[in-house]
């Protein structure tokens, strides 16, 4: 793997993040010791850029979390930047030294320079050999001859796939594919308070890629303890870093930092570290450093990757789908083994860089090196192609299926049957279900069959047509429907004067930060209560609800027909547990990544027998004659939707996920 490639890769991403953004205030308001500081959600300057060329709508998140703040009138002072929260344009700022601005004065921020961090890392020539040296083993996993097996005692309940994935730890890599409610992060909790308990004298690097999401894996860990009768593990776990969700932890306060800066020597009493994979980028040379006296730093460069030791026996990914290539890179060799755990499907790691190799290795996350083929459970879609590919075994020994380093969760108990079978046709090739658990609960099926004004109970995916198309607005700086936005509002006003919803029960997701803003709006002309979510897909990933309203505002944005939006489409829509109202347009139904939800439900209720391919192939008209038909061709079935010219190709309408699939006409001609 050619390091040079990376680096070049990484200095390119460099050069496309602007160094400061300056944010106009609308107001800045004393919180205890903190400062809450909204701002205007229509300007913001990021160097490089004319002033307000672009909103605060497009830049702010969860990124300028840690970022150093300052502004020079009415006085001057600094701050850090504590948190962020998106969905009310604000920031809450710590540690300051004058009171922030008012209304119409600007804040700049200058964002933590994690690429530095990875920069450091790959700069440094024996530890950048160390991590090209992981390369080759994301898609070529070994076996470890002193691996614990695990059977997930006492934990009765863990699903077969749940339970079969435990034998990850087997591998120096291995992916625990966790699609939408399949209980990824409960499994990952049980798994790693058994490996603590069989084997004694193992440390654990558990990271991920919000400080949510570490919230949320450190907590499955200490509950597994706690559930497992392990209570004796529980004060050797220890969740590093400033911001986290303080109430998360009550009772269980034994998991939270200690003041200050962690030293090498009080993390080597900790059993497992969990912190996020940036704290991990800024904290590489402490990390490092645990592993004195275990090996040696000193010896020649030629020799160092038999004399090095690795600090900890295990590191875990959690969200992989979000870690950079270049990141996790940078991180393995912290790690004897290493785990990623997370959702191919899903959201990518977030790229600003339209270089080649900044695609190559920060687009892309760790899966694209995952190795291809059955992952376990009921199998499992192949993730997208790879380049540059990784090697690959040439050949596959007998009876390495029971033993492969890739397991796929396919048991799902968050969404209503119809959404669920949505969701796995569209994406994951049909393999997901619903839990057998979960089906045969009474509890479980009433939560998911409630009414929501003239949709009935029993109808769990709703389309909404809409007359009026969407546009980039230039006054928002986005694009916008009014049309969608009004119909939201009102609706969820309806829901919610019924008495039959509460608030929290409701989200709203849009890929647009516009449309986010004129949904929230509209909401508030309404009366509605502010405890309602609405929020971008970006942000929604880990969360759900009861009913899911999805706005994609304008289906004919280029954006919107790519394989990012895939995932994008895939995380919203999985949010739901009982209802999904999707609301689309005419021309939305030209989006490829759109028209599959409404082909779908059209297909799924067509009454024609299909006719066989073979038999249409022998008219001297065809493939002009199945033009419309319902088919059959080997395993797909679906309609015949549109026709080359020439007729040397059509493309058929699969009803089992909505999308087009290309048939050669030759092919079948000749069967």
């Amino acid at each position: 793997m050619p390091i040079a490639d990376i680096r070049a890769a990484i200095e390119a991403e460099v050069a496309a993040t602007p160094e400061f953004y300056d944010f106009k205030v609308i107001r800045a308001e004393r919180d205890g010791a903190l400062w809450r500081v909204t701002l205007d959600p229509e300007y913001v300057y990021a160097e490089g850029q004319r002033p307000g060329q672009a909103s605060a709508l497009t830049l702010l998140d969860e990124r300028l979390e840690g970022a150093s703040a300052w502004w020079g009138a009415p006085t001057k002072g600094a701050a850090n930047v504590f948190a962020v929260v998106v969905e009310q344009d604000q920031l809450v700022l710590r540690d300051a030294t004058a009171a922030p601005p008012g209304e119409g004065h600007l804040i700049r921020l200058y964002p933590p320079r994690f690429l530095k961090a990875i920069v450091d890392a790959w700069a440094d020539p024996v530890w950048a050999e160390r991590a090209a040296a992981c390369w080759p083993g994301l898609s070529r996993p070994a076996p470890l001859a002193d691996a614990p097996v695990l059977d997930g005692s006492p934990f009765r309940w863990l699903r077969p796939a749940q339970r079969a994935a435990l034998g990850l730890v087997a591998h120096d890599n291995a992916f625990l594919w966790g699609p939408p409610g399949t209980g990824k992060t409960t499994t990952l909790g049980v798994m790693l308070a058994e490996y603590l308990d069989r084997r004694p004298q193992a440390r654990v690097l558990l990271l991920s890629t919000t400080n949510h999401a570490v919230d949320l894996a450190t907590l499955a860990v200490d509950k597994a303890l706690q559930k497992g009768r392990r209570e004796h593990l529980r004060g050797t776990v220890r969740r590093l870093g400033s911001r986290f969700d303080v109430d998360a932890y009550a009772g269980r306060e034994h998991l939270l930092p200690p003041s200050g800066v962690p030293s090498p020597q009080s993390l080597r009493e900790c059993r497992l570290v969990a912190m996020t994979t940036t704290r991990a980028a800024f904290t590489l040379k402490t990390l490092r450093e645990l592993a004195e006296g275990e090996g040696s730093e000193s010896l020649s460069f030629e020799g160092m990757a038999l004399a090095w030791a690795s600090p900890f026996d295990l590191v875990v990914f959690d969200e992989a789908s979000q870690v950079s290539l270049a990141h996790a890179l940078a991180l393995m060799p912290l790690g004897r083994a290493r785990l990623f755990a997370g959702d191919p499907q899903q959201l990518s790691p977030v790229l600003r860089s339209e270089d080649r190799g900044a695609k190559l290795w920060l687009g892309r996350s760790p899966f694209a090196a995952m190795p291809k083929g059955r992952a376990g459970g009921q199998g499992a879609p192949s993730p997208t192609p790879r380049t540059p590919q990784a090697p690959q075994d040439s050949q596959a020994s007998p009876g390495a299926e029971a033993t492969r380093p890739v397991a796929m969760l396919d048991e799902q108990s968050r969404m209503a049957a119809p959404i669920g079978d949505l969701v796995s046709d569209m994406f994951y090739d049909g393999a997901l279900r619903v839990a057998a658990d979960a089906s045969a609960s009474d509890t479980w099926r009433a939560a998911r069959a409630r009414a929501l004004g003239d949709i009935p109970a029993d109808v769990h995916v709703k389309v909404h047509r809409v007359t009026r198309e969407g546009g980039w607005s230039a006054r928002d700086r986005g694009p916008v429907r009014r049309e969608s936005a009004e119909a939201i509002a009102a609706t969820i006003a309806q829901a919610l004067a019924s008495g039959d919803w509460a608030p929290e029960e409701l989200i709203v997701l849009t890929p647009f930060r516009a449309q986010r803003a004129l949904i929230r709006q509209r909401l508030f002309a309404q009366g509605v209560d502010e405890r309602v979510k609405v929020s971008t897909v970006h942000r929604a990933q880990g969360s759900e609800a009861p009913v899911v309203f999805f706005d994609p505002a304008d289906g004919t944005q280029a954006f919107l027909q790519t394989e990012e939006a895939r995932r994008l489409l895939n995380v919203a829509l999985s949010r739901a547990q009982a209802k999904v109202v999707v609301y689309l347009s005419s021309a939305d139904l030209t989006n490829p990544v759109l028209a599959p939800i409404v082909h779908r439900m059209r297909l799924a209720a067509d009454p024609r027998e299909p006719v066989a391919l073979p038999s249409l192939a022998k008219a001297p008209d065809f493939p002009f004659n199945a033009k419309g038909l319902r088919v059959a061709a080997g395993r797909l079935v679906g309609e015949v939707h549109r026709i080359a010219p020439d007729g040397r190709q059509f493309w058929v309408i699969n009803e089992k996920s909505g999308n087009e699939v290309v048939i050669d006409t030759a092919f079948w001609r000749d069967r």
